[in-house]
């Protein structure tokens, strides 16, 4: 059995530009200043925060008060793990919490129980807990999801967590919060609690960057690097704030870091562009703006957003290009196949729109087969 889903993470992005020609590339720029400075936040000068704020410890993200504890107390004497997950994915439907309410806030695992709301990375912190309360040996585990492209070019880059839990000798059964209801291949691996923390912490930082509350933001990042500084989101976020700011030697670094861990990181080419064009550095600002157009370019679910976009604002031709793109970069998302039957069908081009329809079809069918069987409990999905 395996319990599956998916979800956007919270990364601030920003446009990406297309490229207007191929430029030399240049040596890479050393990064003025070193984490320890980034980190530190000295040279941003915030003052004091309107709203007082309290950054929780790591320990007070996962605790377990006495309502959680008294939830989680009957299950303790199953002995089959794989009985005792069921019965906690039992407890936890009997008690409403397949009907929580997904938003783009980051809660502890005791805010999520209490509120039930939050979004992927709290329910799975949340379901964690809980597991592990029960006595079922749960960890988590970091799922590569395909990015996801807004409509008015802003990339959020996913960062998808769920858990894994030991249901028998060498058997996990992989627990997933459906947020965004998407089917396609998803590679995973297993992460240690600092990484699921940093995530965490990196989420918070982001939101309180969105609500304009900046010393905040940098508390949070600052403890997001404290427990696990290998996130490139992290430092994309730290940029973002000293972007904000104006202070772009120290945004460069924040992005530059960022790209030493993953040197495709689509938000950090982006606002580096932005940076080297604030900058004068035009040969430089040329060379991102490339890297960034590089990226979008090879990534087929770029194509898929931008053929939905001219879909909806019925540029059929540009639609049916758009997601031809994407079926020869990923020929096997039943979604792309969806598409394009509509897009004909609105070009009046009916038998080859019924071609696409009945491929799509074809293709749900073997990832369904893939998955093997599938019950819906609201936000959660049994495999």
């Amino acid at each position: 059995m395996r319990v599956a889903s998916m979800v956007r993470a919270s990364l601030l992005g920003f446009v990406l530009f297309v490229a207007t020609g191929t430029p030399a590339v240049s040596a890479p720029r050393e990064a003025l200043f070193d984490d320890a400075e980034l980190v530190s936040g000295n040279s941003l000068e915030l003052a004091p925060p309107a709203i007082s704020f309290v950054v929780p410890t790591p320990d007070a993200v996962v605790a377990l008060d006495a309502d959680m504890a008294a939830f989680v107390a009957p299950l303790k004497a199953l002995r089959d793990p794989h009985q005792k997950l069921l019965a906690l994915i039992e407890a936890l439907e009997d008690r409403g919490m397949f009907s929580l309410e997904y938003a783009e806030v980051t809660r502890s695992a005791r805010g999520t129980f209490h509120d039930r709301q939050g979004n992927c990375l709290s329910f799975t912190m949340l379901f964690v807990t809980l597991a592990r309360a029960a006595g079922l040996q749960a960890s988590y585990q970091s799922v590569d999801v395909p990015p996801y492209w807004s409509y008015d070019g802003q990339v959020v880059v996913a960062r998808h967590v769920n858990s894994l839990v030991r249901t028998g000798y060498g058997e996990d059964t992989t627990v997933d919060f459906n947020v965004r209801p998407y089917e396609g291949k998803k590679r995973g691996r297993r992460v240690d609690d600092s990484y699921a923390l940093g995530l965490f912490y990196t989420n918070l930082g982001a939101e309180a960057m969105v609500r304009g509350e900046h010393a905040a933001a940098l508390a949070y990042l600052r403890e997001a690097a404290g427990a696990n500084a290998e996130f490139a989101g992290l430092w994309v976020n730290l940029g973002v704030l000293y972007s904000r700011r104006g202070n772009y030697d120290h945004a460069e670094a924040a992005y530059l870091r960022a790209l030493e861990l993953d040197d495709e990181e689509p938000s950090a080419l982006a606002n580096l562009t932005l940076v080297y064009e604030t900058l004068g550095e035009t040969d430089l600002a040329a060379e991102y703006r490339a890297r960034a157009q590089e990226y979008r370019e090879r990534n087929p679910y770029y194509h898929f957003a931008s053929a939905s976009l001219a879909y909806q604002e019925q540029r059929y031709e540009e639609a049916l290009a758009q997601v031809r793109k994407a079926i020869r970069l990923a020929p096997d998302e039943h979604e792309f196949y969806e598409l394009r039957g509509r897009v004909q069908t609105a070009l009046g081009d009916a038998r080859d729109a019924s071609k696409s329809f009945e491929r799509a079809r074809e293709q749900l069918a073997a990832e369904e087969l893939r998955a093997q069987t599938r019950v819906e409990f609201g936000g959660l999905a049994l495999q």
